[in-house]
């Protein structure tokens, strides 16, 4: 439950109190109108808290409200730059079998996407607005190149990979039955989450607070409900995955992208291995980005995590040490990590050249990048080069701070 929220002044002499409103449509002086909170929710999407719930998923543009679909209309359509697709339902909670009602809802949506092509997405959207997703997301973020941004939304509506959101005022009992029933109706590649939004208002009930916060989401669990990492992710902030498919998993004809990301990490795992031994060498992939878990960390390992990317869309190359959000103790171990690069001389010595930088979203990286040119935006012209300064860095980057993460996790508390 939220109580009021107490604002004080910086001398503590002021008080003021914003008083918790329910999103209701009945008009009462104590209620926000239902469409209202739609319309804040849409327009400012930074207020969903997508990083607890995927951090690929931040940043969202919102693109169209009421989305026609042959089964009814969609509340909500945000997109990303990198593609990714967000579908949301606002509603009330009246009972539980209303809500057992809007995921069955969200879920028809979802299967009706999956057999669109981006050019229907697009007749749909400019039914709406009059403009293409392209356009809208690219006026938010100019650096989105269209033809990537159009095959990466295409593979997802391909695969059923969404983000499915119901967004409401109470959501209380009932969060097991719900899970029960996702996984009944489950056979996409969706990630599925129920957000609260709290609405609080000053006595004059001029300005607004709203507080919105996750208290269901789908598990990321194999051959159930598996939400597979994008293949043309153009960033190097790859979700992390609790499990992820092998190429003989993936059905799928590969695109000339795929081709270059598997002859790649080929070339740099092949008869590789840390100098750590107890850090396991990811398989070869068709994705942008492999992983290397810490074990002992949060999310079954992925709180705490390594990755080594290929970013076209910022022409580089690079390994990293990062954090999962939502994690206070991994956060204290990467901060300590930082620290420790400052004083401590032999692991300094040992990632020189090392770098500090964040991801679009703000998320910190701790390794190593470089420059690379991918020829028409596919395979690396330095291919051998590449391969080799990617088998340095990367086992330079896990054999120094694998250690030292695991010691941390144990020294916690």
């Amino acid at each position: 439950m939220y109580g009021n929220l107490i604002q004080l002044s910086g001398d503590f002499t002021e008080r003021t109190t914003w008083r918790r409103v329910g999103p209701v449509s009945s008009g009462r002086a104590d209620s926000i109108d239902e469409n209202r909170l739609q319309d804040i929710l849409f327009r400012h999407a930074e207020t969903l808290p997508l990083d607890e719930i995927d951090s690929a998923y931040e940043t969202p543009v919102p693109v169209c409200r009421e989305l026609g679909t042959r089964v009814g209309f969609v509340d909500a359509l945000y997109l990303t730059p990198t593609g990714r697709i967000i579908l949301a339902e606002f509603k009330l909670w009246r009972n539980p079998s209303a809500r057992r009602e809007v995921i069955g809802q969200i879920l028809d949506y979802a299967r009706v996407l999956a057999s669109w092509s981006y050019d229907d997405l697009e007749r749909e959207v400019r039914k709406r607005v009059k403009r293409s997703p392209f356009d809208i997301v690219s006026e938010a973020h100019g650096d989105v190149q269209e033809h990537i941004f159009i095959d990466a939304v295409a593979r997802r509506l391909k695969r059923g990979e969404f983000l499915l959101l119901i967004i409401g005022d109470g959501i209380r009992e009932g969060v097991e039955d719900i899970a029960s029933y996702v996984q009944k109706h489950s056979g996409l590649r969706f990630h599925l989450a129920l957000v609260e939004a709290a609405v609080f208002t000053r006595a004059d009930g001029e300005d607004l607070i709203i507080q919105p916060r996750v208290l269901a989401r789908t598990e990321l669990l194999p051959r159930t409900i598996l939400v597979r990492k994008t293949i043309l992710d153009e960033t190097d902030d790859d979700p992390i995955q609790e499990h992820e498919p092998s190429l003989a998993e993936d059905a799928d004809e590969p695109s000339p992208v795929e081709d270059a990301n598997e002859r790649f990490w080929r070339a740099v795992l092949t008869d590789f291995a840390f100098d750590d031994p107890r850090s396991k060498v990811p398989q070869p992939s068709r994705y942008a980005t492999v992983w290397v878990k810490v074990e002992g960390s949060g999310f079954g390992g992925w709180g705490i995590s390594f990755g080594a990317f290929l970013n076209r869309s910022q022409s580089s190359i690079g390994t990293y040490l990062t954090w999962r959000a939502g994690f206070p103790e991994e956060e204290r171990v990467f901060e300590e990590i930082m620290d420790a690069l400052g004083g401590d001389e032999e692991l300094a010595g040992a990632l020189d050249g090392w770098m500090h930088w964040s991801n679009p979203s703000g998320r910190p990286r701790l390794g190593f990048s470089r420059g690379a040119e991918f020829v028409d935006g596919t395979a690396i012209r330095d291919f051998d080069q590449a391969v080799e300064w990617m088998r340095e860095h990367f086992n330079r980057l896990v054999t120094a701070l694998h250690p030292e993460c695991r010691r941390r996790l144990r020294a916690k508390g």
